[in-house]
């Protein structure tokens, strides 16, 4: 655990303005008593912490909208279908990505080339349903 992992998890144990005013204090004695390289190895470390909740933020907004969108049609399709005939995957696999589950320390979700393919399955789906729907009114 870097520098600034330690003080995030001693952060997040914080409750009260006095534990947060005490630990600020802290910080700033601890940084006063660094030298400027120890303080550029911290800064380093902060900017990758950073960056990484960026990406997992991203990860879990792209999961959101793909899960939302979907809301209003999932119980008219079939997962496992879609899954098969276009991913050649199984609909645990759909789910973990529709579910945004972890799957190897990290979110599961759709990258954009799925994205590209799930909008080509609902169209040619849709498509069917249309179809369908003129043959019956043609019959």
């Amino acid at each position: 655990m870097n520098e600034v992992e330690k003080y995030l998890a001693e952060w997040h144990t914080l409750k009260t303005d006095e534990d947060f005013a005490n630990f600020d204090k802290k910080i700033k004695a601890e940084q006063a008593a660094r030298t400027p390289q120890e303080l550029e190895e911290i800064s380093k470390q902060f900017e990758k912490g950073a960056e990484k909740a960026i990406k997992e933020a991203e990860e879990l907004i792209e999961y959101l909208t793909v899960k939302q969108q979907l809301e209003d049609i999932l119980p008219y399709i079939s997962v496992s279908q879609i899954a098969q005939q276009y991913f050649k995957k199984s609909r645990h696999w759909f789910y973990q990505k529709l579910n945004g589950n972890i799957v190897n320390g990290k979110i599961a979700s759709f990258n954009k080339d799925e994205v590209k393919v799930l909008s080509q399955a609902l169209n040619d789906i849709g498509k069917k349903f249309q179809d369908t729907s003129i043959r019956l009114i043609n019959t």
